[in-house]
């Protein structure tokens, strides 16, 4: 018998992502305006982006305060800070100054529709839940993932933002009331969604592509396609 009943993922950083992701063009930036980052302080770097986006009442607030422009300066600093550089010659303006370049492209991992399809296949009730404002099912059709979810619930439409308890809670009810034990959470972000499916006794698998969370959680794995054997699944081959 199945220990879980559902498994819920995140859709950013999870499923699918930019490439190259915003931190990765970050790092790119600072060197090109002369900050050479420490391998340490590029793990700080992501770490702190991931702990930056899961703080709704910190983002609110930088946004109600600054105009767009003003954000994303604003935010270089936070990152530039938590690695203890501080505004060298107005280095978050010149990196914003990059950004304004900056047109990544929308990439669905190589391993999403294997790992969706595995898990259907095996009977789990499936569900999306993202931090996104829109409603996620077109998305999800544009991605061709459509006929894996059960159901998608976005922050805007639970009116809940991860890591709160709501978003979590609406995802139970959406899969049938499946129980929070019998759930797994699988996301790449340990404050929103690690920290949130912990928070309502759902269990909760970490996707660590980078090793920057060793310390802080146990149930890691780097690739999406980890969760098979993770779930004592067999690994399939990727379909084109």
């Amino acid at each position: 018998m199945n220990k879980y009943a559902a498994i819920f993922f995140d859709l950013d950083g999870t499923l699918r992502a930019n490439q190259p992701e915003g931190f990765e063009a970050f790092v790119e930036y600072a060197a090109q305006v002369g900050i050479m980052l420490t391998v340490e302080q590029v793990e700080i770097c992501e770490r702190e982006a991931h702990r930056y986006w899961a703080d709704g009442a910190l983002v609110s607030d930088h946004q109600a305060r600054y105009d767009e422009r003003g954000f994303w300066i604003n935010y270089n600093n936070v990152l530039l800070n938590a690695m203890g550089i501080h505004d060298q010659n107005s280095a978050a303006e010149k990196i914003q100054n990059l950004f304004d370049h900056y047109y990544p492209q929308d990439i669905v991992f190589p391993d999403t529709s294997v790992v969706l399809r595995a898990l259907h296949d095996a009977g789990y009730i499936l569900g999306l839940v993202s931090n996104r404002d829109g409603d996620l099912a077109p998305l999800v059709t544009q991605y061709g993932l459509s006929e894996y979810f059960l159901f998608t619930l976005s922050g805007g439409q639970a009116q809940s933002f991860k890591p709160d308890p709501g978003i979590f809670l609406q995802s139970l009810q959406m899969a049938g009331n499946v129980a929070p034990e019998q759930t797994l959470f699988v996301g790449d972000s340990y404050y929103a969604d690690i920290l949130g499916a912990l928070g309502v006794r759902m269990n909760a698998l970490l996707i660590d592509r980078h090793d920057i969370f060793q310390d802080f959680y146990p149930k890691r794995v780097k690739t999406l396609q980890g969760v098979l054997p993770f779930l004592g699944l067999q690994q399939l081959q990727q379909h084109d």
